[in-house]
């Protein structure tokens, strides 16, 4: 069954987002070489915030407790930053800041 116009209008507007939000899936699907899309791409670097962000506050509370307060606080403070720096990540998945593309961002 062929398509309606507008079918197709919104499948063009479509194809044209996802080139530009992932050109490396773009160019994945077009070479025949599975790429996963940006957001699970950024759902591992979340997991590793977060990990991160718990492994910091884990040391924070140790050095607390053995009696190290200033470097009990940094590590909270080191924890605090993993943490939002992970949200960021899980919250917004598809937005890589310009000049922040690695080699796998190849464009289509």
């Amino acid at each position: 069954m062929p398509l309606q116009p507008e079918e197709l209008a919104r499948l063009e507007v479509l194809a044209a987002q996802t080139r530009t939000a992932d050109p490396s899936f773009v160019f994945g699907l077009s070479t025949g070489n599975a790429c996963a899309p940006v957001e699970y791409r950024r759902r591992a670097a979340s997991r590793l915030g977060f990990a991160l962000a718990a492994a910091s506050l884990l040391l924070a509370v140790v050095l607390l407790l053995v009696g190290w307060l200033g470097g009990g606080l940094v590590a909270l403070f080191a924890a605090a930053g993993a943490a939002t720096a992970a949200r960021r990540a899980a919250l917004q998945p598809g937005i890589v800041p310009a000049g922040r593309r690695g080699a796998h961002d190849i464009p289509a």
